[in-house]
């Protein structure tokens, strides 16, 4: 069988080429890498506000969670707060800062990644986004 008709062949290409486009539209203008976008993401939507939360669902080890929000609080995106009912437990939010990045890189990499898929149809677009969180959904189990 040729390597081209690897499934796993061809979605770590497919990855590689959603990167690329990542890294041409959001970390080029505001210096934003993917796992930083997500953690601004994630605190956008409310799910996750705490950094084992996000430690979990990034499927990052504690110690490398707290590297890349150390260097979203020190960029003024993030802040940590402590619990008023344990002391050792913290929660994550945006600041106005981090909401604002949120929402304009978010915009900038919808419309970028409209033009990636530009040549699927709409509803191609509809069936990989599918396929794609039925894969994710399965590597969660």
């Amino acid at each position: 069988m040729p390597v081209a008709n690897i499934v796993t062949y061809q979605i770590t290409r497919a990855n590689l080429v959603g990167l690329a486009n990542f890294e041409r539209a959001v970390t080029a203008t505001f210096n934003l890498r993917p796992v930083e976008f997500t953690i601004l993401q994630l605190l956008k939507e409310g799910q996750c506000t705490t950094p084992g939360q996000m430690s979990k669902e990034l499927q990052m080890s504690p110690p490398s969670m707290s590297v890349w929000l150390d260097k979203l609080t020190e960029r003024g995106l993030i802040q940590r707060s402590k619990s008023d009912n344990d002391g050792r437990a913290q929660f994550l939010q945006l600041t106005k800062a981090g909401e604002k990045l949120s929402d304009q890189s978010y915009e900038l990499l919808i419309q970028s990644e409209k033009k990636l898929l530009s040549d699927l149809s709409p509803g191609e677009q509809i069936l990989l986004l599918e396929i794609l969180l039925k894969l994710c959904a399965k590597a969660g189990d």
